[in-house]
């Protein structure tokens, strides 16, 4: 065996994993190693790249070649470890080497947490919100105003700038005195309050008008998307050339012509109704479970590490990244032109982090003690709905796929399964179901 582990508890679901790679593996490592670099090293008395591993070693040092050595063994170590030891981190490990040379192999600690088992209690008859699909007054008013801002049209005002107006201007912007590259513009449209600016740059031009020239004192972020200027105060010079507002239109026949094909506003109002309806409809069945989700999630105890918290920002970073690149554009200009970070989308998105991680272990625990599990042919059918294979096609991308791949469509499909449990003895009540009305949703 090219591997051996073992397995210290160290705190909660917190482990130390001990792998030991024999020397024989090693050696395949470093042979590999010397290969992939070898045309890299200048011998007296050889063509480069033609020395032999042992000579190099000689001029440079026996454990030249480790680093990549030990990058090419240890990927395939640790995953036999957690095979042996039959054990399932929720992040990336902590690495450290331990004694490692040619003769004796190479030793490796790997500190990782393991995924935690959720205590759940009092998951039968929680409570959901009946809902009632049909359009309210409300829902009407609101969808026909969200219509009304989409169609109005920016007018010159002669007041001062309020937030949420169009300001024109001039600008130019000083860092210690000196005009910084990418620090004026002309005829710049900015609506305030919109955050297009340095954070403060916008709220000091409410209350300007036309003709004004403003001196606009800021201080860029800590974690600005330029390292040279982040942390920097600047002044920038700004001349107020227009303010612009809103105007929205009537709401009438006149407006309903405008914005639809209907000659009146009742029936442009009939028809809002109508959409609403269907929307609701269609999006009541998952208010439902997204609110039993939430109940069921109180009635169950965990302690979740960090780790599993940071795996799945991790997640939803590359799920973000992914619909990015689907639209055409690029992660890093897309975060550069919108001045957001990583660090900053991953605040935002904690709390939905949170929620997501102790939903997933509340649903296993439900799984658990309800004896849920997942059949193959349930697996196989997922897969095919997700893949839109068939046949033998899908049996070769079920025998190729990798165990951590396989594990995560299973648990998805478990926990649709323990959350179709969980509804089937959820009882509706006539309290009022919150949803957001979006027509303009794809």
């Amino acid at each position: 065996m090219n591997v051996t582990s073992s397995m210290e508890q160290l705190e909660n679901n917190k482990v130390k994993l001990t792998i030991t790679v024999s020397p024989e593996r090693f050696r395949e490592g470093l042979s590999h190693a010397y290969n992939r670099n070898k045309h890299y090293f200048n011998i007296p008395g050889f063509r480069k790249g033609k020395a032999p591993r042992r000579m190099i070693e000689q001029m440079y040092g026996r454990d030249v070649f480790y680093d990549d050595a030990i990058n090419h063994v240890l990927p395939d170590a640790y995953e036999a470890a957690l095979d042996q030891l039959e054990v399932e981190p929720v992040y990336k490990p902590e690495i450290e080497p331990g004694d490692i040379s040619e003769k004796e192999g190479a030793v490796f600690f790997a500190t990782i947490y393991t995924r935690p088992e959720a205590e759940v209690d009092g998951y039968y008859g929680l409570t959901y919100p009946k809902g009632e699909p049909d359009a309210t007054a409300e829902d009407i008013q609101n969808a026909l105003r969200a219509e009304q801002e989409k169609n109005s049209r920016q007018v010159s005002v002669n007041r001062p700038a309020e937030l949420k107006d169009v300001v024109t201007i001039n600008f130019t912007g000083y860092i210690d005195g000196e005009l910084f590259e990418g620090g004026a513009g002309k005829d710049h449209d900015l609506t305030l309050g919109s955050g297009q600016f340095i954070p403060g740059f916008e709220e000091q031009l409410v209350g300007h008008i036309p003709g004004d020239d403003v001196s606009v004192n800021v201080t860029f972020p800590e974690e600005y998307h330029a390292p040279e200027f982040a942390g920097k105060d600047a002044v920038f010079e700004v001349e107020i050339l227009d303010v612009k507002a809103n105007e929205l239109p009537e709401i009438d026949d006149d407006f309903a012509q405008d914005v639809s094909e209907f000659d009146t506003l009742t029936e442009f109002r009939d028809d809002l109704a109508k959409k609403i309806t269907e929307h609701k409809t269609a999006n009541l069945e998952n208010e439902k479970r997204n609110h039993v989700m939430r109940k069921l999630v109180e009635v169950a105890t965990m302690e979740v590490p960090e780790a599993m918290y940071l795996a799945r920002l991790d997640d939803m970073m590359h799920d973000f990244t992914r619909q990015i690149e689907m639209r055409g554009m690029d992660i890093e200009n897309y975060m550069r032109f919108t001045q957001l970070t990583e660090q900053s989308l991953k605040t935002q998105w904690r709390p939905q982090a949170e929620e997501d991680v102790k939903g997933v272990l509340a649903l296993e625990a439900v799984a658990k003690k309800e004896d849920i599990t997942v059949t193959e042919e349930e697996f196989s059918k997922k897969l095919s709905e997700m893949l839109s294979q068939e046949g033998e096609d899908l049996d070769k991308i079920i025998s190729d796929m990798h165990p951590s791949r396989r594990k995560d469509i299973e648990r998805s499909i478990l926990c649709e399964k323990a959350l179709d449990f969980v509804m089937e003895k959820a009882t509706a009540t006539d309290e009022p179901l919150d949803m957001q009305i979006d027509l303009n949703e794809e």
